[in-house]
């Protein structure tokens, strides 16, 4: 006689969502602990005020525990919106990593002339604010040259819309494609860290000792920030405003679907 093999049983509403508050929280804890750390070692090495690193552990806390808030409206559902919102804490942890820690927190702490300082910042944060600009429009002709790939993402049926848990995969080959990495200022960051002690030396009589490892971390900081913007853009795009626009438009909720 042979034995029926059972199919094993579909996930339990809310079980993504388990995993995810658990990957935002815990992960995100330990990425932004890691940008407080250099954040701390930014600190010593330019004499500045032990209060910068001291917020800086503060508000990786508060994002820990805002994270576990914000998920018990969403604890036993499968709602998009809330894997949305636990993306964006995970990025928010990158960015505290690679965006304040290695980039924001030298150029606005450390000792340097202000027009260099301001130069930089303002360069560079236009920069990012230019590439949502520029994700935000890709987003739109990705969806208006692929005519059905709206509705492959979000499918509707009698009771939800159905997200398909492919579809971030999809908008990002339907887009433009815009690789930071291939920029020239990346590969100048590989050739230059091997010389941190040189640069650092180098630079010594323009802006102090200790430069050289930090601005070595801008070089690397620069692509990661403006591939992560493409990131942010597309969670909030895909995952947030689109699943309370469907919702609020046909009344039903946007589910994430395996």
């Amino acid at each position: 006689m042979q034995e029926k093999i059972l199919a094993p049983a579909p996930p339990s509403a809310g079980s993504h969502m388990k995993a995810m508050v658990r990957a935002a929280s815990f992960g995100g804890l330990f990425l932004s602990l890691v940008g407080t750390l250099i954040v701390w070692a930014a600190v010593n090495s330019f004499h500045c005020s032990a209060l910068i690193w001291e917020i800086s552990l503060a508000l990786n806390l508060v994002a820990f525990v805002m994270t576990w808030i914000l998920y018990l409206p969403f604890k036993n559902t499968d709602k998009l919106l809330g894997h949305g919102l636990m993306s964006l804490f995970m990025l928010f942890s990158s960015f505290w990593l690679f965006g304040f820690a290695m980039f924001y927190a030298y150029f606005i702490f450390a000792p340097m002339n202000p027009y260099a300082r301001a130069g930089v910042l303002t360069v560079v944060t236009g920069a990012l604010l230019y590439r949502v600009y520029q994700i935000v429009l890709d987003i739109r002709e990705a969806f208006r040259k692929n005519k059905n790939l709206f509705d492959q993402m979000y499918s509707v049926n009698a009771i939800s819309i159905t997200y398909n848990g492919e579809a971030y995969g999809w908008l990002q080959k339907a887009r433009r494609e815009r690789n930071p990495f291939t920029s020239i200022h990346a590969y100048a960051a590989m050739i230059v860290s091997p010389f941190v002690l040189t640069l650092d030396r180098l630079l010594s009589p323009l802006l102090g000792h200790g430069h050289g490892v930090f601005i070595v971390g801008t070089f690397f900081a620069v692509p990661i920030l403006l591939w992560g913007v493409e990131l942010f853009v597309q969670t909030i795009v895909t995952m947030i405003y689109y699943p309370i626009k469907l919702q609020q438009s046909t009344g039903k909720p946007v589910l994430l679907k395996d």
